[in-house]
């Protein structure tokens, strides 16, 4: 008598909570939304923002020229721009060495494991090239604008006349300027970020949408780059998104804790 009325009570019980919301998963602490047995899945977070290493090297020498390393800052079209002087001295395998002796001993490697710790970034991806390349890709793209305070009259290892003012100009002079404020200009990491600003509008905007396989047939071909084909392919979308976003703010970081 006393067991058949416990089955009873038990067998209400269950009969209540069976025409009810409870769920008996969250009540023992289960995940309500959750299938027993089945995993929930979470879509990979996409990266808001990527670093990479922009760089330049003498045709003859090999000796390092300049570089920018970029933080570029998605959906916004924002690009932080840091451009440390070759002649920097940075730690390196426990010793200092200036970022073009680095570049001198390492390679690209060393520069970018350096760059890495220095500036406490993860580098994606680099591009680099020569003199002659340098100038070339600029030459592909147009002019480049750059805003003097001061005139430029150096006659050394090559001669560079600019007035003071808007000067409108192309690769060949876009290099020696940028070779010069390595050792003649203060404020240089500014001014190189600025003018790489410039080259930065002429490539990456909406109107280049539809050339973005024969620019990267041109950097492939001409240039210093890990960007595969394959990673290419992988990054297109990212690449879309970048060109129709365009180039909307730069930063130019004087320390590379800004970065």
């Amino acid at each position: 008598m006393a067991l058949a009325l416990i089955l009873l009570v038990f067998v209400s019980f269950f009969a209540v909570l069976s025409n009810s919301d409870f769920d008996l998963r969250t009540a023992l602490g289960g995940d309500p939304g959750v299938t027993a047995g089945a995993e929930e899945e979470t879509a990979p977070a996409e990266k808001s923002d990527r670093c990479f290493l922009f760089w330049c090297k003498d045709s003859v020498s090999n000796d390092l020229q300049f570089l920018w390393v970029t933080r570029i800052i998605m959906p916004k079209g924002k690009y932080i721009i840091y451009s440390p002087s070759v002649d920097e001295s940075i730690e390196y395998r426990g010793e200092y060495k200036s970022i073009g002796n680095i570049f001198y001993l390492y390679g690209i490697e060393g520069l970018e494991e350096a760059l890495e710790q220095y500036c406490d970034i993860d580098i994606e991806h680099n591009i680099g090239s020569d003199t002659e390349a340098f100038k070339q890709m600029v030459n592909n793209f147009g002019s480049v604008t750059v805003e003097l305070k001061e005139s430029i009259n150096y006659k050394g290892s090559f001669n560079l006349i600019l007035p003071r003012g808007s000067n409108v100009i192309k690769g060949d002079t876009l290099y020696k300027y940028l070779v010069y404020t390595n050792f003649n200009h203060v404020q240089s990491e500014e001014i190189r970020a600025k003018a790489f600003e410039e080259v930065l509008k002429n490539v990456i905007n909406e109107d280049n949408i539809d050339n973005i396989e024969k620019i990267y047939s041109r950097i492939a071909n001409l240039l210093y780059t890990d960007i595969t084909i394959v990673v290419f392919t992988e990054m297109r979308s990212y690449i879309n998104d970048l060109f129709n976003t365009g180039v909307k703010e730069t930063v130019a970081a004087s320390k590379p804790n800004q970065i």
